[in-house]
């Protein structure tokens, strides 16, 4: 248990790093971790995806908060644009989490991996295209919150693999948007924890210590650093120029992608 506790610490540390300068509220990295890591403390292997999910939505709540808060006060938040945007998150990121916390492991997994690969290639691709904005309307802030939200329960992530690239396609600079995706996330961490919590709140199997699939000492040990390492990677942002930005991202994603697929 101390060792499993310890390596969340460390995990921690990672994650809220890359939370604060890519706006992706660490999931990414979380899920598959934890996926590893859960089998210490005896999760059966039919709920090691939801637990991590579940799991990681917790996380993403206070890691989000804090680098949400640092985006803020560097202005790097959009408000216009994430006020339809924010409430579709969540509302579809709830719905989502009911029904794709009951898929099975081999599904679920790979359904992360494919996500992860697609938003890689399309951050990649997105280097070079400067032109082409198109208007971030009404009616697009809807669709597009809805299946973020569904896409983002999938993946156990705070939406900035997706919502950074579509807010950045609409017009608004990759700053901006990754601070508005900080916002967004948090708040999506939110709507996703309560909905594993709910999902898996009468099942059995899981250790002492959970509220339904979300466990709270990883919870714990995640946020104990992740809290105040995504201040200095919110930090990082504001120094490092656009296309960099882009292409960490997606060499991240990458990465991810490939360990979810050979396990």
């Amino acid at each position: 248990m101390f060792e499993f506790f310890l390596i969340c610490l460390m995990v921690g540390a990672l994650v809220g790093f890359l939370a604060g300068l890519f706006g992706i509220g660490g999931g990414l990295i979380i899920v598959p971790i934890l996926v590893s890591l859960l089998p210490m403390i005896n999760v059966p292997e039919q709920m090691l995806m939801p637990a991590a999910l579940g799991t990681s939505f917790a996380t993403i709540v206070i890691t989000g908060f804090s680098s949400a808060q640092r985006h803020h006060k560097l202005g790097n938040i959009e408000w216009n644009a994430v006020k339809l945007l924010a409430p579709s998150i969540m509302f579809s990121t709830f719905i989502a989490g009911l029904f794709i916390s009951k898929l099975p492991k081999e599904y679920s997994s790979k359904l992360f991996a494919c996500l992860t690969v697609y938003l890689a290639v399309k951050m990649i691709l997105s280097i070079k295209s400067e032109k082409g904005y198109k208007p971030l309307t009404n009616k697009a802030s809807v669709i597009g919150g809805i299946l973020i939200g569904i896409a983002s329960s999938a993946a156990g992530i705070g939406g900035g693999g997706f919502i950074v690239p579509f807010l950045n396609s609409r017009g608004i600079e990759m700053k901006k948007a990754i601070g508005s995706s900080a916002f967004c996330g948090m708040l999506l961490g939110v709507s996703g924890m309560i909905s594993f919590m709910t999902s898996g709140w009468a099942t059995e199997g899981m250790p002492t210590g959970s509220i339904g699939y979300v466990y709270l000492p990883a919870v714990l040990g995640i946020t104990l650093t992740s809290f105040f390492t995504s201040k200095l990677g919110a930090t990082t942002t504001t120094k490092l120029p656009v296309p960099t930005l882009k292409r960490y991202f997606a060499v991240l994603l990458l990465c991810l992608a490939f360990k979810m697929f050979i396990s």
